[in-house]
């Protein structure tokens, strides 16, 4: 009964609401993550890749990197994990990039 009240309504307005579908369920969001090897880095990967709104999870950090992207993308879900290392790779990790974390490493 709402439902149709809310459509009379609309439609009085001149306004017909329609449905769109889209044949993507989720948007994609690219996430870097800056300094992955470090003790906040590692289990803060690990909870990016559950997240289900980011597509594509790449890590960064000036060495170390190989191995937090070998645990981090044995998770089971649809984002793609990618590392880089290096200060002469830092560029191309943050290539198209829509969220840059960066831990802040304990005092």
């Amino acid at each position: 009964m709402v439902r149709s009240g809310q459509s009379a309504i609309a439609r009085s307005n001149g306004f017909v609401s329609r449905r769109s579908y889209s044949s993507k369920s989720v948007p994609e969001c690219n996430v870097v993550m800056l300094e992955a090897n470090s003790g906040i880095g590692q289990p803060l990967a690990l909870l990016m890749k559950l997240n289900p709104l980011v597509s594509k999870l790449v890590l960064y950090d000036i060495a170390g990197t190989p191995s937090v992207v070998a645990d981090v993308s044995h998770i089971n879900t649809r984002s793609k994990v990618s590392g880089y290392a290096g200060e002469e790779e830092l560029a191309e990790a943050l290539e198209g990039s829509d969220i840059v974390i960066i831990p802040e490493r304990p005092v």
